[in-house]
């Protein structure tokens, strides 16, 4: 990143803006992308257990 902001002679300004304006974007898109894999993982944990808990019933019939 420092080296796009160097490379930007005269606009120093608008290099270091877009730089934090795409980090910002991407810290926001790895959080999102991380609550909706723990949110799936959970639910994924829900549905094993129901899964297990229905084959146990079956097997005790």
């Amino acid at each position: 990143m420092y080296w796009l902001v160097k490379q930007d002679k005269r606009k120093y300004a608008w290099g270091i803006a877009i730089v934090t304006l795409i980090a910002i974007l991407g810290i926001y898109v790895s959080q999102k992308a991380s609550k909706n894999a723990i949110e799936n993982y959970r639910q994924h944990q829900i549905d094993a257990r129901e899964q297990e808990t229905e084959n146990h019933k079956d097997t005790q019939n």
